[in-house]
């Protein structure tokens, strides 16, 4: 008889400062032989923590940030998420949670072309449920203040073709900070920028941190994670932890 997975079956849950927290989690890809692409995997992630993952192409890294993000579940282990256990969650709930828990940064800013740069920051609230205070009248007003703790209050109305890229990444972070979340995932955030503006996202990086903003950034670039407070490294499908 198979066993009903629930949190008492997956252990007691983390403290109320983990934000993230894997048990052994293992993801396995139905494939002849099968495709171990995380193996017994354990991470705990502490609130306020600036935490790089880096590691070469095939490592694992793609399946770990849809676990993360809870866009796969883990074939065994558990994954608690800002004090919710994911793996007994049903995928509207799932849903849920990563839209109210998770702002995503990724390596393509993934901006509206003809949208103002509030315009682009206020639709992330398009598809997600209005929480109590916070409804559309409010709207425009958050995504300024979100512009603003970016450093792009000067660029209010601007499309963003007149930005340079450093510009356009943070105006996606604003977006992904809009929703007050427990945590920044950023893949490869500084993949298309230069130096210059790869330093200004990073220098962003750690003054959000400084705010108590939790950060997970998924990268191949050394130079991008050394600027974590604590980095990890994966190949094969394993964690190994490193000091920056």
């Amino acid at each position: 008889m198979k066993q009903r997975t629930t949190a008492a079956t997956l252990g007691e849950p983390p403290d109320a400062d983990t934000v993230i927290e894997l048990r052994a989690v293992c993801r396995t890809f139905d494939a002849e032989p099968p495709v171990r692409a995380l193996q017994d995997v354990d991470l705990t992630v502490r609130r306020g923590e600036h935490l790089s993952i880096v590691g070469p192409s095939g490592s694992g890294k793609s399946t770990l940030l849809n676990t993360l993000g809870l866009l796969d579940r883990p074939t065994s282990g558990s994954f608690w998420l800002d004090g919710v256990l994911t793996n007994v969650l049903g995928d509207l709930e799932r849903a849920a949670l990563r839209g109210s828990r998770i702002g995503f940064v990724f390596q393509s800013f993934h901006l509206l072309p003809y949208r103002t740069v509030e315009e682009n920051v206020m639709l992330a609230e398009a598809y997600r449920a209005p929480r109590p205070g916070r409804g559309r009248g409010t709207r425009a007003e958050r995504a300024r203040e979100a512009l603003a703790r970016v450093g792009l209050g000067h660029r209010f109305g601007f499309l963003p073709g007149r930005l340079s890229g450093g510009e356009r990444q943070r105006a996606a972070i604003a977006r992904a900070l809009m929703g007050d979340p427990a945590l920044l995932l950023c893949d490869e955030p500084t993949g298309n920028l230069d130096s210059e503006n790869t330093e200004s996202v990073l220098a962003l990086f750690d003054e959000l941190q400084s705010q108590g903003m939790t950060l997970l950034v998924i990268t191949h670039d050394d130079s991008v994670s050394r600027r974590a407070t604590r980095r990890v490294r994966i190949r094969d499908g394993r964690l190994g932890q490193e000091s920056t």
